[in-house]
């Protein structure tokens, strides 16, 4: 009797980006034909937050399955990074043998590596998705960046001759280059960032005429979850520095959910703003579901992506190009160097105001329309799933 043809796919956490990067890659799957099964590993939460997803990926070639109760328990309490990474790597050794794994695949492999290099072997060849590394556009300035900078990147060196590593993706393209000419690799793989986009039927001046915005309104938008990574005060500040005259061209719409604390301090500067400028400002506080997202960003002029010390991709990006909306971002690590290098939009380090001015007082075009479109369609969903999906598939004969 043949063994099963059973890869395991393990994600113990259903919040943020999670659930999104695992229903395309599943949904994906089940629209095309693959000889092997997927044994999906998720926590009981997942089940609980996302039975839309279940649902909606129902078929015998998809097995959905939770840790115990008390496993989850466990995995919730308060530990270390480390910790935490091996008590994760033991339930995937555990499952992976239970469900006569051929091959295991982790949604989120950055912060296991150190486990997996120092603890038992597991069952079957793994790989994983690498959200973070930081071997390339990333400035060391403190003492502790560099410590950490140096930690993370002996550790991922290490880690991609692991014997039991089959390959390793990774969504920094300049990092996945850099690997293989100085690490003599071929085991790591660029990955698109998915991003389902729905277009919007909606007209640019339905959508401000509902939001309250004049057609006149030159329209900076903010979009996703509103936390201090955000740069959020930052634009703020800029904003009250803009003189009364210019200022009265302009409209910021903030969209998304608050972080709590972060909505506590918008509160107390948003009076203070408003008494020193007339740049009309919107705030629309709450989530918003993914086939209602693009309409915020066709009523954009600009998008900003002012992130503070980001590290990683963001779908803003994704969206901004699709809608052919120049982004203006933080220099900052793989962001600003994909906006240059794509010519998304411009960079800024110390001079917001001034490029808030420019942008409020002339027509000046910002970015390449041929290039963000290019950007657009090679991180669409599909894409992303392809490349896992084709590679799974190379491997289980």
């Amino acid at each position: 009797m043949a063994s099963p043809k059973n890869i395991l796919i393990f994600e113990p956490d259903a919040s943020g980006h999670h659930p999104g990067y695992l229903y395309h890659l599943i949904i994906n799957f089940l629209q095309n034909d693959y000889s092997y099964k997927l044994i999906v590993l998720v926590s009981p939460d997942f089940f609980i937050k996302h039975p839309q997803i279940l649902q909606k990926t129902i078929s015998p070639r998809v097995q959905w399955i939770k840790f115990s109760n008390s496993e989850f328990t466990d995995w919730k309490k308060p530990k270390t990074v480390f910790k935490r990474s091996v008590l994760e790597w033991d339930l995937f050794c555990q499952y992976a043998k239970k469900y006569n794994s051929m091959f295991g695949f982790f949604m989120y492999i950055d912060y296991l590596q150190l486990a997996i290099l120092t603890q038992p072997a597991p069952p079957c060849p793994i790989s994983g998705i690498l959200f973070r590394p930081t071997l390339v556009n990333y400035p060391a300035s403190s003492f502790k960046e560099k410590l950490n900078y140096w930690r993370k990147n002996i550790t991922l060196k290490y880690f991609v001759k692991y014997k039991n590593l089959e390959s390793l993706f990774n969504l920094d393209a300049f990092a996945t280059d850099y690997i293989s000419e100085n690490w003599k690799t071929n085991k790591v793989k660029f990955l698109p960032d998915p991003v389902q986009v729905y277009p919007t039927t909606k007209t640019k001046s339905d959508v401000k005429s509902k939001l309250g915005i004049d057609d006149s309104k030159t329209v900076f938008l903010i979009f996703g979850f509103l936390d201090s990574r955000k740069g959020i005060s930052d634009v703020m500040e800029a904003i009250g520095n803009i003189s009364r005259e210019k200022s009265k061209k302009g409209c910021l719409l903030i969209v998304g959910p608050w972080e709590k604390n972060e909505r506590s301090l918008f509160d107390v500067q948003l009076p203070k703003i408003q008494k020193l400028t007339d740049f009309q400002i919107v705030v629309k506080d709450s989530f918003v579901k993914d086939e209602d997202i693009q309409q915020f960003f066709k009523v954009a002029d600009y998008a900003l992506a002012l992130y503070h010390k980001h590290f990683g991709m963001s779908a803003i990006m994704v969206r901004a190009a699709v809608a052919q909306k120049p982004l203006i971002a933080s220099n900052f690590g793989l962001m600003g160097k994909i906006v240059l290098e794509n010519e998304l939009g411009i960079t800024v380090e110390n001079n917001l105001k001034e490029i808030l001015e420019m942008l409020l007082e002339s027509n000046v075009s910002i970015g390449n329309k041929g290039k963000m479109k290019a950007f657009a369609e090679l991180n669409q969903a599909e894409n992303y799933a392809k490349v896992i999906l084709e590679h799974f598939k190379k491997i289980i004969k």
